[in-house]
C-alpha cells in the first residue's frame, strides 16, 4: 500500500476545477464568496443543482451521486472540489467504482466528511487533498489561502512543523492517509475502508466528548488498524469539552495511543479549525522523533 500512488494531474491557472457536494448542505452566501475568490484564478464549474436541500443532505443521494461521478469522468476537469462536510459521503460509496477514480486521476479536495471519498481515492492509489473545502475559501485567511494554492498546485515543496507535542517518541516514514476519526471509525468492517499497512495516519475531529473519542479509538484499536500503521499524527480535535469526570480528550489520546510501540505526535494544526494546514493524501511524510513532521 505505501507504493504506487500516482500523482494527480497537474493543476495550474486556468484549470477547470470541478465543484461538488457529495455530503451537506451548505451557506450558499459563503459558498458564493469562495467560487468568486477561485474564479480570480481557475476556471470553476458546477451545477446549479448543487444548491439543492434534502434534510441534511445537499439533495437526494441520486444527485449527490451523479454530480460526483460526472465530475470524474468528465475529461475537461482537472480537480474536484467539495463544497462542504457535514454527512452523507459514505451512503455514496457502494455505486462509486475504484478503476474509474485510478483512470481519471483527479486531485480531491476537501476533509470531515470527505474522509470517506479520501478512502475511496487511497484505495484507487490516487492523491488527495485534505484541506478547506470552498464554503470555508471566500473568508480564509490570506495564509491559508496561499497555502491551499500552493498545496493544490504542487509547489508548496517540503514543508515541516516543528514543537508538536510528542505523545510516544520514534522515527517513521510513510504514506500519509487518514481523515476524520468518526467516519474512518464509521466504515469499520465495511470494504471501503482504507488499506493502511506502513502508513503514516492522520487523525482529527470535531465535536466529539471525551468518551467517545475513547470509544473510537478503543474500536480501532481491537480492530487492529493501528498494527498496521509506521506512526500517528494528531490534529485538532475541537469542541470536545471535558465532562463532570474531568477527562480530557488529551488524556484520552494519550491513554489509548501512547503505548502503542509507534510514533505519536499530537497538535497538528489542521483539522476544524481556522488555520486548517493542507495534507496531501498518499504523499510521504516523516517523523523525526522530537516533535517534528515533515511532509513532500
Amino acid at each position: 500500500m505505501s507504493d504506487g500512488f500516482q500523482v494527480a494531474r497537474n493543476i495550474k491557472v486556468g484549470s477547470v476545477l470541478a465543484v461538488v457536494a457529495p455530503s451537506g448542505a451548505f451557506n450558499r452566501e459563503l459558498f458564493d464568496l469562495g467560487v468568486q475568490w477561485l474564479r480570480e484564478r481557475y476556471e470553476v464549474r458546477f451545477d446549479e443543482g448543487i444548491y439543492a436541500q434534502q434534510g441534511y443532505f445537499a439533495g437526494s443521494d441520486e444527485r449527490r451521486l451523479q454530480e460526483l461521478q460526472g465530475a470524474i469522468a468528465d475529461p475537461e476537469v482537472d480537480a474536484i472540489l467539495c463544497a462542504r462536510g457535514g454527512f452523507g459521503a459514505t451512503r455514496l460509496l457502494p455505486d462509486l467504482q475504484v478503476e474509474q477514480v485510478r483512470q481519471a486521476n483527479k486531485l480531491l479536495v476537501g476533509f470531515s466528511d470527505v474522509t470517506a471519498l479520501h478512502a475511496l481515492w487511497a484505495r484507487a492509489g490516487v492523491r488527495s487533498m485534505h484541506a478547506p473545502m470552498v464554503s470555508v475559501l471566500g473568508k480564509a485567511s490570506e495564509g491559508v489561502r496561499q497555502d491551499w494554492v500552493a498545496t493544490l498546485e504542487g509547489t508548496a515543496g517540503l514543508r515541516s512543523w516543528q514543537g508538536l507535542r510528542t505523545v510516544a517518541g520514534g522515527r517513521a516514514r510513510g504514506r500519509l492517509l487518514g481523515g476524520n476519526l468518526s467516519v474512518l471509525c464509521a466504515m469499520l468492517g465495511t470494504p471501503y475502508f482504507p488499506k493502511l499497512e506502513g502508513c503514516v495516519l492522520f487523525l482529527e475531529d470535531v465535536g466529539e466528548r471525551p468518551y467517545r473519542v475513547d470509544r473510537m479509538l478503543t474500536a480501532m484499536t481491537q480492530a487492529g488498524v493501528f498494527d498496521q500503521c509506521a506512526a500517528l499524527v494528531l490534529g485538532a480535535f475541537t469542541e470536545g469539552k471535558a465532562g463532570a469526570d474531568g477527562v480530557s480528550v488529551d488524556e484520552v489520546l494519550g491513554e489509548r495511543l501512547g503505548g502503542l510501540g509507534i510514533p505519536v505526535v499530537a497538535d497538528f494544526p489542521a483539522g476544524h479549525v481556522a488555520e486548517n494546514a493542507c495534507l496531501v493524501f498518499g504523499a510521504m511524510a516523516s517523523l523525526d522523533g522530537v516533535g517534528g513532521v515533515e511532509l513532500g
